[in-house]
């Protein structure tokens, strides 16, 4: 892609993200409830069970969880959970109808785990994480610590701290594109990379946007799941049709 395309391309997204902030953003948008982000915006702790819940459910079924779970205890405090609950019955609080989660038992292991790490490593809150004035790659190393965060996760993580949080990052170009079914399919679709890896989807990233290639993460999240889906994508609809190589057959199978 020449540097022609390639501004035409970043442009085209960069107006997509406009048009989505508020459909699609997690912390600033309303993708979630103001009870549900206050807590998460302003509870480092809180912020990490969310992170760590966004898999398998919906965005705006896991980032509400630490509010509906802190609503079941009565509380938000790690070392009441760590003290009074084991995993078994942070587990039934988790499982409790309506579920709060649908894997409630893996949920219970990676949040107790959590709970206990932040404790332990950092003095109880999960803003020491980052107030270091650390890299990003520091940043992601630390996120991927925790069980349950991958790297897909702890990029996502770095980005909400980025752009929600003013959090203090110099080093955007080591914030990845998180590497989500979503964003895989757009990437292979549209012919940005060759293969569905890690590698290869971040490497397309860093070509198209070299100096924060997480901020793609977005609008080609929400492009992929409501619009370049598994099957019938909405291609007409696509702000990057024109720079789509539309290999649809490439994506069937990521979902």
């Amino acid at each position: 892609m020449d540097k022609r395309d390639l501004d035409g391309l970043i442009s085209k997204i960069f107006d997509y993200e406009n048009q989505i902030k508020n459909d699609y953003n997690i912390l600033k948008g309303d993708l979630i409830g103001d009870a549900e982000r206050e807590l998460i915006s302003n509870d480092m702790n809180a912020f990490i069970f969310g992170l760590i819940s966004d898999q398998s459910v919906k965005a705006e079924t896991a980032w509400s969880l630490p509010f509906r779970l802190k609503r079941r205890l009565g509380h938000f405090d790690l070392n009441r959970i760590v003290s009074e609950l084991d995993v078994a019955m942070l587990e039934k609080y988790i499982k409790e109808k309506p579920s709060l989660h649908r894997y409630p038992a893996n949920m219970a292991k990676y949040l107790y785990s959590a709970c206990e790490l932040i404790i332990n490593k950092y003095q109880g809150s999960a803003y020491n994480i980052w107030n270091e004035s650390l890299s990003a790659l520091e940043i992601t190393k630390r996120l991927e610590e925790f069980k349950g965060i991958s790297h897909k996760k702890a990029a996502l993580g770095c980005l909400l701290l980025v752009r929600d949080l003013d959090i203090k990052i110099n080093d955007k170009e080591n914030i990845n594109i998180a590497y989500d079914i979503h964003v895989r399919r757009i990437c292979l679709r549209a012919g940005f990379c060759k293969n569905d890896t890690l590698e290869d989807v971040t490497s397309a990233a860093k070509m198209i946007y070299s100096e924060f290639p997480g901020r793609l993460t977005t609008s080609f999240w929400a492009i992929g799941r409501d619009i370049c889906r598994p099957t019938n994508p909405l291609c007409e609809q696509c702000p990057i049709e024109y720079y789509c190589e539309k290999k649809i057959s490439l994506g069937e199978d990521i979902k």
